[in-house]
């Protein structure tokens, strides 16, 4: 049954892509019919035709051609002959096959379907890519229509294309677009909507974004309640720049903030605000996906933390610690991690759980800070950074059955390099390193329930980690239940004050356990005032040193944040749904607007460097993504085909030769010089743009099955 559902979707996607492309092809087809171009195909697909129509033939296999042209020989043939008796001039031979298919009530255009399902193409005469300049004396032919009219031809089926794309949106808005609500969801340590400020009486203050606040608009623009849009518009508007936001806070209220977007991995990317889209419920999924998920719970159970599992699809959480709670107050889950005090700061949250069957349950999960929104950053206190635990183990990780999760890795040894508490970039560092080699790692890990560290020697890393690359194929996170000190910063606050492998027994006198007591009571200081921190060095010894304390460090320690997402829940549905055809009309042009202007940044970014080629899509990563969208259901299948058609106007109209765009820079070249480039000059740039979309075809089509293979 799964195979024939799939094998539906691929069907009704190869429908819709054609669709999209029949009309691209049919906005050339009816801008050369108003120019009075003869158009002799309009045909989907390349190659030698599956089938094919003409008026006055009707359908045959194959083409029409042979029929067509046997039809208008003999008909010719004949009135040549009653010419001739009467001793008229015959007429050209153009002139006579126009004039034959009109007196037999045959159509001069032959509309076909090829056997190669890539395009498609309206072939006129005087028209022909691969012969650029070809001159035809028949004034109906292209090459004989005016700059003007040959513009509108080239430019009709882009334009098709975007009214398709503005149409196939419009049709989701009235049906129900399924799209993520413009509300913050689990926000990364240090985000820049964390940094975010206020206007208060000429002087800004911080005013961070908090999990649940709904984003109304952004640089000017609104938001439509669409999560999707906030990421498009960060993307478009750049990095480090300011940027007002405005927002509506959950208990209401409404604020102008200004917010800096920057960039997540300085080598590149798109910027961003540190953000996911909708907040989480209080709820463990769809109900349906309850037996797939017990499964996985069985499979998984030695390669990912219990705290996975806590929350079945169909539950609910009522309580946490012992509080009610409702299921769109999740961030009440955020201040139960933080915790209210010294002494439940990293300590479990007890959740009272209603289970499918009506029973009540309790469970314990462990609180995580979140990772931090800078790639090449970790969390850090006042320049302190937490050793690396293992936290998931992949299925196909080399180290399944060796290394467990929540195993303090004490120690990495590669050859003859040994690294002593390493940190999670130290760790991530070593891994890649290792799998560029193919050389085996050995780790010193402490496990839960076990008194003394141990050894697991010789893993090799052969896990596929994406991008052709090789690992050991485990999750990687902050020890944050010991208070070891994996790496102190160059520059900070404790640098030469305390050392990597040192542990923090108290802060102000106040013993600590966790990072999270760490982070509590550093949160507490005052800029301007040092603060005295107690270790212990790994012989034993105590002691206390004297560490400054900036705003800048404040700032830093409050921007930490805590994350649910090892939970199963449910993200807030939304859905963008109206009824009336105006507005869902200005919805799809506003959508399919966003998309192009989308598309070109991404090309851009491309260009520049900020995105790799890597992450671009041939036709085969399109279609298993056309598919995945189409077993979303139909609102999701046509949202894509949308999007293909919008992307597909951007694309044919780069100024890329053979494509629409390179014809229509042909013409602008005319217009400028009052004649038409060269015969052959056309041709050679036309060999080249061909040459060049092929390469970029294989390129990216080897891609796709490189990422296919790896997954």
């Amino acid at each position: 049954m799964a195979l024939i559902t799939q094998a539906s979707h691929y069907v009704l996607l190869i429908f819709g892509f054609g669709f999209v492309i029949f009309f691209h092809e049919l906005g050339h087809f009816l801008a050369a019919k108003y120019a009075d171009v003869k158009v002799e195909q309009f045909a989907l697909g390349f190659g030698p035709a599956v089938f094919s129509w003409r008026k006055g033939i009707g359908i045959r296999w194959g083409s029409t051609n042979t029929a067509y042209n046997q039809q208008i020989e003999k008909h010719v043939e004949t009135q040549s002959k009653e010419q001739t008796q009467s001793q008229e001039s015959p007429k050209s031979s153009e002139s006579q096959e126009q004039a034959a298919a009109k007196s037999l009530g045959l159509g001069e255009t032959e509309y076909r379907l090829n056997w190669v399902p890539l395009g498609g193409y309206v072939k006129m005469l005087g028209q022909d890519d691969l012969q650029p300049g070809v001159m035809v004396e028949d004034p109906r032919a292209y090459n004989n229509k005016s700059i003007r009219a040959r513009m509108l031809i080239v430019s009709a089926g882009v334009i098709m294309n975007v009214i398709l794309a503005a149409l196939l949106y419009m049709g989701v808005y009235m049906v129900g677009y399924p799209c993520p609500p413009a509300r913050a969801g689990s926000i990364a340590s240090n985000a820049p909507v964390l940094h975010a400020m206020r206007d208060q009486g000429g002087v800004l203050v911080p005013a961070p974004l908090q999990e649940g606040d709904e984003i109304l608009t952004y640089n000017g623009h609104d938001m439509h309640q669409d999560f999707s849009k906030v990421a498009m518009w960060v993307a478009l508007t750049g990095h480090d720049e300011p940027v007002k936001m405005g927002v509506r806070r959950r208990d209401g209220r409404v604020e102008t903030l200004t917010v800096v977007p920057k960039l997540a991995d300085p080598s590149g990317g798109l910027p961003s605000l540190g953000l996911t889209s909708a907040p989480a419920e209080l709820l463990g999924g769809d109900a349906k996906d309850r037996v797939a998920f017990l499964e996985q719970k069985t499979k998984a159970s030695d390669e990912a933390p219990k705290d996975c599992f806590a929350v079945l699809p169909g539950d609910v959480i009522t309580q946490i610690n012992g509080q009610d709670v409702q299921p769109h107050e999740a961030w009440k889950l955020d201040d139960a991690f933080f915790g209210s005090s010294l002494e439940t700061a990293g300590k479990p949250v007890d959740l009272t759980i209603k289970t499918m069957s009506g029973q009540t349950i309790h469970e314990q999960v462990w609180p995580h800070f979140a990772e931090a929104f800078d790639h090449d950053q970790t969390n850090n206190y006042l320049g302190l950074v937490p050793r690396a635990m293992v936290q998931v183990i992949d299925d196909k990780s080399p180290a399944r059955g060796k290394l467990r999760p929540n195993d303090v890795i004490i120690r990495m040894i590669v050859n003859s390099d040994v690294k002593d508490n390493p940190t999670v970039l130290d760790a991530k560092q070593i891994t890649k390193s290792a799998g560029q080699t193919a050389t085996p790692i050995t780790f010193v890990v402490l496990s839960d329930g076990d008194p003394a560290p141990h050894e697991v020697a010789d893993i090799n890393p052969t896990a596929n980690i994406g991008n052709g690359k090789r690992g050991v194929g485990i999750g990687l996170h902050s020890d944050e239940q010991h208070t070891v000190v994996g790496e102190v910063q160059p520059g900070s606050s404790t640098d030469k004050k305390v050392k990597a492998g040192d542990t923090i027994t108290a802060i102000n006198g106040s013993p600590v356990s966790n990072w999270f007591q760490v982070r509590y009571l550093l949160a507490g200081c005052v800029a301007g005032k040092p603060v005295n921190i107690t270790v212990r060095s790994d012989d034993g010894k105590e002691s206390t040193v004297e560490i400054p304390v900036t705003q800048a460090d404040l700032d830093n320690i409050n921007a930490i944040t805590v994350s649910h997402d090892l939970l199963p829940l449910r993200t807030l549905p939304g859905t963008l749904v109206t009824h009336n055809p105006l507005k869902a009309m200005y919805l799809g042009v506003i959508e399919t607007r966003d998309l192009i202007l989308q598309f070109y940044v991404t090309l851009n970014r491309m260009a520049t460097g900020g995105i790799p080629l890597g992450y671009v899509m041939g036709p085969v990563g399109i279609f298993n993504a056309g598919a995945s969208f189409a077993d979303r259901g139909n609102v999701w299948l046509i949202w894509f085909l949308a999007m293909i058609s919008a992307n597909l106007a951007v694309v044919n109209f780069l100024p890329i030769p053979i494509v629409d765009g390179g014809l229509f820079a042909f013409l602008v070249l005319e217009k400028i010089q009052g004649r038409p480039l060269s015969q052959q000059t056309q041709k050679v740039i036309q060999m080249v743009g061909l040459a060049l979309i092929l390469g970029v075809f294989l390129l990216v089509t080897y891609g796709d099955i490189t990422r296919h293979l790896a997954n």
